[in-house]
């Protein structure tokens, strides 16, 4: 009982050490409202679908939507009765930005925050496909691998689902056993051959699981 109460005691630990980083860097209001627009720099949001993903009040989001626009950080288009706003791939703090936002509240954070929350022992996770490669599209969905020896499948997809609707994104999970994933890196499978050999965004445990024997 003390050892699961130690365990949960260093995951709150943790997760308060990364959201203090968070909050120092983004207000509760930009958090959401970056982590849409930047963490889907491809896609043109309108400024009611903004409140309604953020579920924050429609002032504040308004707020940070025009101290955006003012910053060049987004821009505004007009199409038929809506104006859109996208990130400005322009900017020329974009990148940096973007790879700020991907690492914390964008795309990685809360992933890792389901995944940490689960309470079993992941030894690996990584997301990859087109986001990790960085050529999603607005529309592309989340692929996640996950190794461990004891999360369920179910309770895998209830961990993430929440995360589908803070990033307004499908999350694609893939989960293996450790000694599964072992023996099918050691046989070769195509499959995690090119996934391995892919561009991938880590989020939990060590990558030498892939060569333990």
């Amino acid at each position: 009982m003390g050892g699961v109460r130690k365990r949960n005691k260093i995951r709150k630990l943790k997760a308060k050490k990364a959201g203090g980083l968070v909050d120092a860097l983004f207000t509760s209001t930009q958090q959401k409202v970056f982590r849409l627009i930047f963490g889907q720099p491809d896609r043109k949001f309108f400024a009611q679908e903004l409140i309604d993903l953020c579920r924050a009040g429609s002032g504040a989001v308004q707020r940070e939507i025009a101290a955006l626009l003012e910053s060049g950080l987004v821009t505004a288009e007009v199409i038929g009765k809506q104006k859109y706003y996208q990130a400005n791939k322009d900017s020329p703090i974009f990148e940096e930005l973007f790879q700020i936002v991907q690492k914390t509240i964008g795309l990685a954070g809360p992933i890792k925050d389901a995944l940490e929350s689960l309470g079993t022992p992941i030894k690996l996770a990584f997301i990859f496909g087109s986001l990790a490669k960085g050529s999603a599209k607005s529309g592309s969905d989340v692929d996640v691998l996950v190794v461990s020896d004891g999360v369920a499948q179910d309770e895998l997809y209830a961990a993430l689902e929440p995360i589908e609707q803070i990033l307004a994104r499908k999350i694609n999970p893939l989960l293996y056993s450790s000694s599964e994933f072992r023996d099918r890196v050691n046989s070769k499978n195509a499959f995690l051959e090119t996934v391995l050999s892919g561009e991938r965004i880590p989020l939990v445990g060590d990558e030498n699981v892939i060569t333990v024997g």
